[in-house]
């Protein structure tokens, strides 16, 4: 798997013979940010899904239900995205999230060439992520202020009408969270 690396120990043979034991490269600190993320991540997906297409094989009770757990995952995630990147900054992991450079853009070609089968051979990774994954983190760091942003907008709040004039009405508010909804599914997928 992507996240273990083997190294030489006592704790168990491998196929070869070798003596090998694994050992996790990510701190325990990323590793729990990012499944307590996935959860409120899939929990407010399902959420909103129920929200833009109501349907009793979602499993809420009504619109109400899916409304509430919706606006209480709302500071959560925001809570969990603050935190880890507080974390990310102390630690110096943002250098590993995020493309901040040209040269990162470079490693795309061959990364794609991989990705769609025209390359056996997978490129060398850059760093602890490949581009791949550099270009997903760098596009979720961008979609949350979206998601904040159409969120307030279809609070439909007297005190952000100004917003919604601005974004372009609740029906462009609508899409666009829709979209990024959708963006945040296949990143979900990409990355499983």
């Amino acid at each position: 798997m992507y996240w273990t690396r083997k190294t030489p120990g006592a704790l168990s043979k491998t196929e070869r013979g070798d003596n090998m034991r694994l050992r996790l490269i990510h701190p325990w600190e990323t590793r729990f940010f990012h499944w307590l993320f996935f959860i409120v991540v899939a929990l407010k997906l399902w959420s909103g899904f129920y929200i833009s297409v109501p349907h009793p094989l979602w499993g809420f009770s009504g619109m109400y239900s899916a409304r509430i757990l919706h606006a209480i995952l709302t500071p959560v995630m925001a809570l969990l995205l603050t935190f880890r990147l507080y974390y990310s900054l102390l630690s110096g992991d943002w250098r590993n999230l995020l493309v901040l450079r040209r040269s990162h853009l470079s490693l795309l070609q061959p990364w794609l060439r991989y990705l769609f089968f025209l390359d056996k051979k997978p490129p060398p990774p850059d760093g602890m992520y490949h581009i791949g994954l550099r270009l997903l983190f760098t596009g979720i760091f961008l979609t949350m202020p979206i998601f904040f942003i159409t969120g307030l907008i279809m609070l439909n709040l007297p005190s952000f009408r100004w917003l919604t004039l601005l974004g372009g009405g609740m029906g462009t508010a609508k899409l666009i969270h829709f979209l990024a909804a959708v963006f945040l599914t296949s990143f979900v997928a990409m990355h499983i």
